[in-house]
């Protein structure tokens, strides 16, 4: 459910219970204190007492009785003949002791109650009954009052929250990256708040990694460059032939390492892709890894590679172009950094597949792991320095982890040095 959707649905809902909450409130004071069927009520009693003390009377007093009622009381009382009343269902209901009222045209009311034993009806007419218009108001401002306050006690943080998100929106145009927003745990648009957070960081690391990557370039480039306009010097002012080949050499050396510079950013960048998906398909992985093992192990044949196989499904869901490379990535650092041992594992654990690679080299501080996966990190350490390298093999297999659904890990190995783990959903086809 979208943010916009999720305000509006708890607006209408505040907003609803509020109305609700106070309408009964206000009527459960008004049906106490002003309540008509009371008045009614009491009306009643009072014209059932009138005719009773009139039936009491004697004949030739009844109409003093009926004057005394009226210069007492409010109501106006009259003895009538009960042929007055035309329509039969009233007479019936006369008749049975009821009293019945009818609607005058000046809006006015009057009852009626029939004698006991007699054909004379006793009727009162009451004017119109005036509302309390003073306290109907009042209570009717409450109510309105109730409703506006807590409206306005629900958009009063909303507002300031907004606020923060709209003056963070502000701070980012002007290149201010650090202005994060805080917002407190209970507010309706912190998803919106974490969704800008995770936004700017994003960009920090992009701007981070563009950093990385001119410092990069300029410096793996800077080096070849200098060797190559150093040869060219060297070729010019030397009439050896045997100088000027070890010079062209030397040049096609230099520019073969700016190539793969090149291939290794070009990679890199393709993986960074949003549009870029892994292709997923049954892949044969024992074959995989062993054809792999087989290619490099050539390069360093001093360097023993074991393959260890613990799955007895050889068929998996990957990528198999994806995986063979960052498998490629893991092996070849691993031949650099390792003394005479490198072990490739295969294994399905927790609905997981792991690709581990692991070697007996000097492994990776405790405190230097959380970085090794970002893109232009090399260690300073005495091995890195001996090898050559862009600092971008561990990032590509981290992209490729991700595009598997899965993540890249590094432990320390039980054969001593680094243990590097590719881990992506067993069941992952998508």
């Amino acid at each position: 459910m979208s943010i916009s959707n999720r305000l509006f649905i708890r607006l209408y809902l505040i907003v609803v219970a509020s109305v609700i909450l106070a309408g009964l409130g206000v009527d459960y004071i008004w049906q106490s204190y002003y309540s008509t069927q009371t008045e009614t009520t009491s009306f009643e009693k009072n014209l059932l007492l009138t005719a009773k003390l009139i039936e009491q009377s004697p004949d030739l007093q009844k109409q003093q009785v009926l004057d005394y009622i009226n210069q007492t009381s409010e109501h106006q009382v009259a003895l009538i003949d009960i042929s007055q009343i035309q329509a039969n269902e009233l007479l019936t209901a006369l008749q049975h002791g009821e009293i019945i009222t009818l609607n005058n045209e000046s809006g006015s009311k009057t009852s009626y109650i029939q004698l006991s034993g007699q054909q004379k009806l006793i009727a009162i007419e009451t004017p119109q009954v005036e509302v309390h218009q003073v306290a109907k108001t009042i209570w009717l401002f409450i109510f309105y009052s109730i409703i506006a306050g807590v409206i306005y006690l629900w958009t009063l943080p909303l507002s300031n929250d907004l606020k923060k998100i709209e003056n963070a929106a502000k701070a980012f145009s002007q290149s201010k990256w650090d202005a994060k927003v805080d917002i407190a745990k209970g507010s309706p648009v912190r998803h919106l708040a974490r969704a800008y957070n995770h936004l700017l960081f994003k960009i920090k690391q992009l701007l981070k990694d563009q950093q990385a990557m001119s410092h990069a370039i300029s410096h793996e480039l800077r080096t070849p460059l200098a060797r190559i306009k150093f040869s060219i010097e060297i070729a010019k002012e030397t009439t050896d032939t045997h100088e000027v080949q070890q010079q062209i050499l030397s040049i096609s050396d230099d520019i073969n390492e700016i190539q793969q510079l090149v291939d290794e950013l070009l990679g890199y960048a393709t993986l960074e892709k949003h549009s870029v998906t892994a292709n997923m398909e049954k892949g044969n992985i024992k074959y995989l890894v062993a054809n792999l093992t087989e290619k490099l192990q050539r390069n360093s044949p001093d360097k023993q590679i074991a393959i260890n196989i613990h799955s007895p499904i050889e068929e998996i869901y990957c990528d198999s172009y994806l995986i063979e490379r960052a498998l490629q990535n893991l092996i070849l650092n691993a031949q650099k950094f390792c003394c005479h041992q490198v072990q490739i594992t295969f294994q399905q654990k927790n609905q997981n597949n792991q690709l581990i690679v692991e070697d007996d080299g000097e492994g990776i501080p405790g405190n230097k792991r959380q970085r090794i996966f970002d893109s232009f990190v090399r260690l300073n350490n005495n091995q890195q320095k001996q090898h050559k390298g862009f600092g971008l093999g561990l990032a590509i297999v981290k992209r490729i982890a991700q595009l598997h659904q899965g993540k890249a890990l590094v432990e320390k190995s039980d054969l001593g040095g680094a243990k590097f783990i590719i881990q992506w959903p067993k069941n992952n086809i998508k």
